[in-house]
């Protein structure tokens, strides 16, 4: 059975949920407020010992460090 992710507007938050593929346009409701999620495009996975994901970081300068070129980082 594959592993559909979906994202909750509501929470901000990516959630999983392992369905049918008879089921995979079905409405996904959060695990947290209960709000629908919208489905996205996952990447392949495969039966590996490991595999790399993506994340997701921002780089932003701070106003203290504006013109010294230090970056600070944020994790989503």
């Amino acid at each position: 059975m594959p592993i559909y992710e979906y994202y909750c507007s509501k929470c901000k938050k990516e959630f999983e949920l392992r369905r049918p593929i008879s089921e995979a346009d079905a409405p996904a409701f959060c695990p947290r407020c209960g709000s629908e999620g919208r489905k996205l495009i996952s990447g392949f996975a495969s039966k590996l010992e490991f595999y790399i994901r993506p994340t997701l970081k921002v780089y932003r300068k701070l106003p203290e460090e504006e013109g010294r070129g230090e970056e600070r980082k944020e994790e989503k």
